[in-house]
């Protein structure tokens, strides 16, 4: 524990049973494939651009009714990796318009 006297009523609050509980009938394994594929491109084009793994990385799940999702994980030290990168891409943009 960190000392904060409301974690456990914190985590509480953030559970969502839609986001755990798996329905009977639902394909989950086939969205998370399509995600895995998702995932595994954006780990690899994060790491052509010198983001480590350890610092920022994509993960494959699936929401609810199986579909696929993607989330991004990461320190501090990733996500301002990332805020740099969309910095020069959106540069990048601006002068090609």
């Amino acid at each position: 524990m960190d000392g904060d006297d409301d974690f456990g009523a914190e985590l509480a609050a953030s559970l969502d049973p839609d986001s755990w509980v798996w329905l009977p009938g639902v394909d989950y394994a086939a969205g998370w494939r399509v995600a895995r594929q998702t995932a595994d491109e954006l780990n690899s084009l994060l790491a052509a651009c010198g983001v480590a793994r350890t610092q920022l990385r994509a993960i494959a799940d699936t929401d609810s009714t199986g579909g696929p999702v993607v989330r991004l994980e990461g320190i501090a030290e990733g996500w301002l990796s990332l805020e740099e990168l969309l910095c020069l891409a959106a540069a990048v943009r601006r002068g090609a318009h």
